[in-house]
């Protein structure tokens, strides 16, 4: 049994496969889901919970329950070999690729010499440890050789294990262990302000779990995994006999931790992750930290009955301009209303067979309003059909405006002849919190430009949709979606997909003003014209619309303002009609 621990990996990864589906150009208009799916997956995010922390605990050994030792003659084998002590001092070890070796052997507490004869000479010295049918023999050339004892029986490996001790190693070269652990949790938040906020649910960021036992779990799972490892490798059990051993050790495991064991330096850190990943981009650094500003209770007691709480936090990123969501108002909500939900939900197991970074793609569910519930502290809240699971909580329901309306929250478990049934804080509830730290649904300039991109793309005006994605990735250089719908454009058009260019009527009409500008000035510098004409033209210009005023004349030649009465022009001696 090895006496390490491994530490929990951190739930960030490095990708090493392409990012997820590119844009592709629309065949038809897009209905509402679809338009706020590629509105508001920049603005749905997901957040990661991590725990750090040591765990540290005296080095342990296994012994034999009573102090009982147990031979070392006998026959044992491992995947590699078979190696058999007999009770005169010698040994044979055969290999499975078909080599044999001999000779004697020599005890000395839990040093066990061997003394080659055939085929070479040679001596090695192995330290060992001897518990009921397992022998591990330790070398630090070879590290840690385990055998299982042959022919025994699966029943006498069960009753070995509930016969073994775990206890502190109390040998000359013994240490205290020390190992840096982590563990945590994900979920979906929504940016709800351009300046960085973000709405989650509070039990995403642990509120109401103790992180220290959080550490502890992940110390016991790592320890688990190690047992499960060396049952499958030395052992020919039944999975269903391999459990039962493994239960059985990590029992006393946990036992030795708690009072041998400790957590410290525990930490808790908040990450958000928005938008898509490139081939080999590691995670943690693409991701934001950030820091929670409010937060509500997961479950309250009312009379002694546990209910849902005001199940909201709100965080907040160190980053301007970021594309918000679109909040709505949870009091017009009715029962049998139509309802998307938005989020990174776990997949029962099933990431395996996807690339890591599809992850990072929101998936959309829908449904209906099944119900309003109402709850033991005044809240009521909303059942929905629309398919909920582990990972979406914290993530916008919207309504058929693709107005958020909800915050996906929790689900009842499963039972006979019972689906899931999701549930829904009304997101009414998260505005009273964002009232109370003075946050608005603020939006920024750059809402405006995706949204007209998106638009000129759905109507396949590539030449406009390039024109606003480059103006959202000046205003935000980091927008996880512009240049997907850049590059689409640009492949539309060299293919021939698309009719028509760019919208030039405003630039045409200025290169005409620019052009008159221009000949004016040429005809000025030639002398073609003398400069007051020109102003007199100007006169003549000012004069017709001052002529809409009322009363007041001006020569209809040269455009000087006339007299009372007079008959000709002072200025250009036209004679003037009465």
């Amino acid at each position: 049994m090895q006496k390490k621990l491994l530490a929990v990996l951190f739930l960030f990864i490095v990708l090493s496969s392409s990012a997820f589906a590119a844009v592709k150009f629309p065949e038809k208009e897009p209905d509402i889901i679809t338009r706020t799916a590629q509105l508001d997956k920049a603005s749905v995010v997901l957040i990661y919970s991590i725990v750090t922390g040591t765990a540290s605990m005296p080095e342990f050994k296994l012994v034999q329950g009573g102090g009982t030792e147990a031979t070392l003659v006998g026959t044992w084998e491992n995947s590699e070999e078979t190696v058999t002590f007999t009770e005169d001092g010698r040994f044979l070890a055969d290999e499975a690729s078909g080599g044999t070796f001999s000779g004697t052997y020599s005890i000395a507490g839990n040093v066990l010499t061997l003394a080659y004869s055939s085929p070479q000479t040679g001596t090695v010295k192995f330290t060992f440890t001897l518990s009921g049918n397992t022998l591990v023999l330790s070398n630090p050339q070879i590290g840690d050789v385990s055998y299982a004892r042959a022919g025994a029986a699966t029943q006498d490996v069960i009753a070995n294990a509930e016969s073994l001790l775990i206890v502190a190693d109390d040998s000359q070269g013994a240490k205290m262990l020390t190992y840096e652990v982590s563990n945590g949790a994900g979920g979906t938040g929504m940016i709800v302000s351009s300046d960085g906020y973000i709405v989650t649910n509070s039990h995403v960021v642990l509120q109401g779990t103790d992180p220290e036992q959080m550490l502890v779990e992940s110390v016991f799972s790592q320890f688990q995994d190690e047992l499960w490892q060396e049952a499958s490798q030395y052992y020919q059990l039944s999975d269903a006999d391999k459990q039962a051993v493994v239960d059985i050790l990590l029992g006393k495991f946990v036992d030795y931790f708690y009072e041998n064991g400790q957590i410290s330096n525990v930490n808790v850190n908040y990450y958000v992750i928005n938008g898509v990943s490139q081939p080999g981009e590691d995670l943690k650094a693409k991701s934001l930290p950030a820091t929670v500003k409010k937060m509500g209770t997961v479950t309250e007691k009312i009379g002694g009955q546990e209910t849902w709480g005001k199940d909201i936090a709100i965080l907040k990123v160190e980053k301007t301009g970021l594309p918000a969501v679109t909040l709505g108002d949870s009091e017009n909500v009715q029962v049998g209303e139509s309802v998307f939900v938005m989020g990174f939900p776990g997949i029962g197991g099933a990431e395996s067979f996807f690339n890591p970074e599809s992850a990072l793609e929101a998936t959309i569910t829908r449904g209906v309003i099944s119900a309003k519930r109402a709850q033991p502290n005044g809240l009521v809240i909303f059942q929905t059909d629309a398919a909920i699971n582990h990972g979406n909580s914290g993530g916008p329901v919207y309504n058929d405006e693709g107005k958020v309306i909800g915050i996906a929250t929790f689900i009842s478990g499963a039972r006979e002849n019972v689906q899931d049934v999701g549930f829904l804080l009304p997101i009414n509830i998260a505005e009273e919190f964002m009232n109370e730290i003075n946050i608005e649904n603020k939006k920024s300039l750059i809402n405006d430009k995706y949204k007209a991109g998106l638009e000129a793309f759905w109507r396949k005006d590539c030449y406009n949709a390039i024109n606003e994605m480059k103006t959202v990735l000046t205003l935000y250089p980091g927008h996880p979606y512009a240049q997907d719908y850049i590059t689409e454009c640009e492949r539309a058009i060299a293919a021939g997909e698309v009719s028509g260019g760019p919208d030039m009527g405003p630039t045409l009409l200025g290169l005409a003003f620019i052009a008159v500008i221009i000949i004016i000035a040429v005809l000025v510098l030639t002398g073609k014209i003398k400069p007051a004409a020109f102003f007199s033209f100007a006169r003549k210009i000012d004069a017709v619309e001052a002529k809409t005023g009322g009363g007041i004349n001006f020569c209809q030649k040269c455009g000087a303002r006339l007299k009372p009465g007079e008959k000709f022009c002072d200025q250009c001696g036209t004679r003037l009609s009465k």
